[in-house]
């Protein structure tokens, strides 16, 4: 009997501890179901809140913000863009006059002509750029006693210390380029085609191209460049400054008559379609023209600028006024839209205000920029200017020697150069002036931050 209930009692303590062992799992199973679902509605609303930044609604494309700051301008990026195959930033600067007191301060004493001190400062901002392009308005004359105005004639080491600063491109075809006649504008040529510099606006032979093509990036740029001729009809023989030049060499510069317009657009579309036919992406027209020290560019300038925007030209850069002249955006009637720079002033030369009495005695023939122009390809194979930016510079002299001053930071007293403070923020402001309202409006709509106010 006692055997029996002592069976019976394991039985009911069996099954006592089953059910407790099925409560425990069902009591779990319930726990783990309902942190489930708690996870499950946490991530939704999440999601919703903040989508991820890699899906742009309604257009399924992929594109990431960023917060990385440019180290050259101190500027966060703009607005987030789509997605980009390739992006190039090309980069001009005006007129490189070798000046008598410019090529003292950058003699040796030993025969030799070092410009490299003058380039230090600037260098690094020239090499920052994917293409550097300067106008070359000096012919090498290929002797040992380099001459400065009137008639130029600069030596060989010009075209090494530009090359080894940083620059990519010569502009060729300027009022100068036969200073020093046949020989000169041949070897100016030879000079730098030893230095595997780029140069456009002259040739040595008919059957070569004065345009110039280049993949950057992935983006192919087209560059062509013009002169004006001292011609007064076009049927007068060709002279630069009224220097005849030689049967051999008239049609190897890229030349134009004021009184012959027509024959200028009809070689300029020539070189469109030129540049067309090589698939280029972005074209670039280079043009010496206007008046001297004038504030603004004169009426002839306009209209061929509207013309060639009309014809389809990106980018129209000029030079000659040895002042900055405007930039602007020109539009034609079939949606094509134009930026042009009228004017880059000076890169380096003499002309400071003290010694351009009359002709220039503001301080404007000390200023110069470096025009930059970022251009980008899609995705879809299409190329959009995404941004502009303008570097003044100013031309500095100390211990005999000109110097191009980077005013990059003039909101920021401890990059002003020693000794010149109050003269490069006056330089400073004149270009942040005279670029005109064109350019700070283009940055905006690029999305690119405000241009820095002037320096009181």
């Amino acid at each position: 009997m006692t055997q029996r209930r002592s069976s019976a009692n394991s039985r009911r303590r069996k099954r006592r501890r089953q059910v407790i062992i099925r409560r425990i799992i069902l009591i779990a199973v319930i726990v783990i179901v309902f942190g489930l679902a708690v996870f499950i509605i946490a991530r939704a609303l999440s999601a919703k809140n903040n989508p991820k930044p890699s899906q742009q609604a309604g257009t399924g494309e992929t594109q990431t913000e960023t917060t990385t700051v440019n180290p050259k301008t101190g500027y966060a990026p703009g607005p987030p863009s789509p997605a980009f195959e390739g992006t190039a930033t090309i980069g001009a600067t005006g007129d490189i006059l070798l000046h008598d007191s410019v090529l003292n301060g950058a003699y040796n004493g030993d025969g030799e002509y070092d410009f490299s001190e003058s380039f230090k400062d600037v260098a690094p901002y020239w090499s920052a750029l994917d293409y550097m392009i300067v106008n070359l308005e000096v012919p090498c004359g290929g002797d040992d006693d380099p001459t400065g105005y009137p008639v130029f004639d600069a030596p060989d080491s010009i075209v090494t210390d530009l090359k080894e600063a940083g620059v990519d491109m010569c502009l060729t075809a300027t009022n100068h380029t036969y200073d020093c006649g046949s020989m000169g504008f041949s070897h100016t040529q030879e000079v730098l085609r030893a230095e595997n510099m780029d140069y456009t606006g002259t040739r040595l032979d008919e059957n070569e191209s004065y345009v110039v093509v280049k993949d950057i990036n992935g983006i192919r740029f087209g560059f062509v460049c013009y002169t004006y001729d001292t011609r007064k009809d076009p049927s007068d023989w060709k002279s630069l400054n009224g220097i005849e030049m030689n049967d051999s060499d008239v049609n190897l510069i890229n030349s134009f008559c004021y009184s012959d317009l027509d024959s200028f657009y009809s070689s300029v579309n020539d070189n469109l379609r030129e540049m067309e036919s090589k698939d280029c992406d972005v074209t670039v027209v280079f043009v010496h023209w206007g008046e001297e020290y004038m504030d603004y560019p004169t009426d002839y300038q306009e209209e061929m600028a509207q013309e060639m925007c009309n014809m389809g030209v990106d980018v129209i850069i000029g030079g000659h006024p040895h002042v900055i002249q405007e930039f602007d955006v020109l539009t034609s009637d079939s949606g094509n839209t134009t930026y042009c720079l009228y004017s880059m002033g000076n890169a380096i030369s003499s002309q400071r205000k003290e010694i351009m009495v009359p002709e220039e005695p503001r301080g404007y023939t000390e200023d110069g920029l470096v025009m930059e122009f970022t251009f980008s390809k899609l995705n879809n194979g299409k190329v959009k200017l995404t941004d502009v930016y303008v570097l003044p510079t100013w031309v500095e002299i100390g211990g005999g020697v000109y110097y191009i001053d980077p005013l990059d930071s003039m909101t920021d007293s401890s990059s002003w150069p020693v000794g010149s403070m109050y003269e490069a923020v006056d330089s400073y402001n004149r270009t942040l002036e005279r670029i005109g309202e064109a350019y700070p409006a283009l940055r905006k709509e690029l999305g690119m931050p405000e241009v820095p106010a002037q320096v009181e």
